[in-house]
């Protein structure tokens, strides 16, 4: 998950927004006050979409009033909570505007509302800002190249701009952990679990890589990803509470594509149950949250997590 889109998760919180109250904005987030014209909020938006997407990403937070600290160098301060009257109608206002204000148009941006009372209209508008692709972007309501940088959004120098037309697309690499049949080995019961990557990016990821922590319980199946003792990636030495999938030159994962690289087997659990009648035994599969560290050539080390639920054995 990139920075981005776990702290748009993590602001869907009234509690998470108060909390930032005397806290500083930074690369990441960038808080607005609604302004009542329409046309001085477009440029307000405009700026603030195209600022994270010519960076990393970030999330707008609409509600929140920040102000300049002790000097013009220092980071806006989150000074108090000034929530919108109508934050849904904000909310639609925004993913209306999206796909007029940035050139070329942005994608993925993700919008939602957070209410400051239950039932209530007004409240907070949060609106993620995925990193571009592609070629920079440019406001179409001030004409300009803005990036975030530390805690301020800031026009383009010309050799930035430059830069980023000559910039390749990124992979873009997410886990997935899908759940098997369960069956009988001996007197134990097993789970099977496939372990994989998703590429969503728009450019082949080369030299990939999963590092994960072992579980106890969670056994690495020894007949690989197609029963002939063959993975998706090469198994890589490392320290023993780690397992670590890596490829070389010749192991890619093509945009749109999931690379299938092992099985794991569960093992399951006495409930403590036992079956009225013939006495046997209830099991379990225990929840299990896988969270690893995706990589690839060109592109940062992000952290993934996925969850396969709790499973109730009934032979």
């Amino acid at each position: 998950m990139q920075p981005h889109e776990e702290l748009f998760q993590r602001l869907q919180s009234l509690a998470e927004l108060n909390g930032l109250i005397g806290k500083t904005e930074n690369l990441y987030l960038d808080c607005k006050i609604w302004p009542q014209k329409d046309e001085e909020a477009q440029r307000v938006l405009a700026k603030a979409l195209c600022g994270f997407a010519n960076a990393d990403g970030g999330v707008i937070v609409i509600g929140l009033e920040a102000r300049a600290g002790g000097s013009k160098y220092d980071a806006d301060v989150i000074q108090r909570a000034v929530p919108v009257s109508d934050a849904i109608s904000v909310k639609s206002r925004v993913e209306g505007l999206v796909g007029d204000l940035v050139e070329p148009r942005l994608q993925g941006v993700l919008a939602a509302v957070v209410s400051d009372t239950p039932g209530s209209t007004t409240g907070f508008v949060l609106v993620a800002v995925p990193p571009t692709e592609g070629s920079p972007c440019r406001s179409r309501k001030q004409r300009e190249f803005y990036q975030r940088i530390t805690a301020g959004t800031y026009p383009m120098e010309y050799f930035q701009i430059a830069d980023m037309f000559g910039k390749r697309h990124r992979p873009d690499l997410h886990l997935c952990l899908e759940e098997g049949p369960w069956h009988l080995v001996g007197q134990i019961y097993e789970r099977e679990l496939t372990l994989g990557i998703e590429n969503r990016g728009r450019a082949v990821a080369r030299f990939p890589s999963v590092r994960f922590q072992r579980v106890p319980g969670i056994n690495l199946n020894s007949y690989g990803i197609d029963g002939n003792m063959r993975f998706g990636l090469p198994l890589q030495p490392t320290e023993p509470e780690l397992i670590v999938f890596g490829g070389g030159a010749d192991h890619v994962i093509y945009p749109g594509t999931v690379l299938k690289i092992a099985k794991f087997d569960q093992r399951a659990k006495a409930s403590g149950w036992v079956r009225a009648g013939d006495g046997r035994q209830e099991f379990y599969f225990e929840e299990y949250t896988l969270t690893a560290e995706l990589s690839a050539d060109e592109m940062p080390v992000t952290k993934d997590s996925k969850t396969i639920p709790k499973l109730e054995i009934h032979s």
